[in-house]
């Protein structure tokens, strides 16, 4: 059984990670709404589909990482199955907000009792809150 888990950190970047992060947040919101175009006009919602129709777009307009474009297309369709499902009309999603959608042991891991996150820029490891994250 394939099990979601949610997990909010507060994490203690630098300043440089910072902005590092801060960059890797504006591309993946943009990206999400390059890909929300696509998925507007053409209604396609099928990963593997939309993955042959934006995947280098992503990778060469936003400096995307392989996972992180991934990443991007599943948020996407994510977001445009919430709408049909709740029974919206078909309207154009934007995303306004930074987003960042990890996958554990692609995106992010703990190393050494630091939060390591992928950013544009490679891998950075940051100090974080572990509270609540017990087993």
């Amino acid at each position: 059984m394939d099990m979601t888990l949610t997990a909010k950190i507060k994490i203690y970047p630098t300043a440089e990670q910072a902005e590092v992060l801060k960059a890797t947040l504006s591309a993946y919101r943009q990206a999400c709404n390059a890909v929300s175009v696509v998925i507007f006009d053409t209604k396609v919602l099928a990963q593997a589909k939309l993955h042959d129709m934006t995947y280098r777009l992503l990778r060469s307009n936003y400096a995307l990482r392989s996972q992180m474009a991934q990443s991007v297309i599943k948020t996407v369709i994510a977001r445009y199955r919430s709408l049909k499902s709740n029974g919206h009309e078909w309207t154009l999603v934007r995303f306004k907000k930074p987003e960042y959608d990890l996958v554990w042991n692609r995106d992010y891991s703990i190393v050494q009792g630091l939060f390591s996150v992928n950013t544009l820029e490679g891998r950075i490891k940051v100090s974080f809150e572990p509270k609540g994250m017990e087993p």
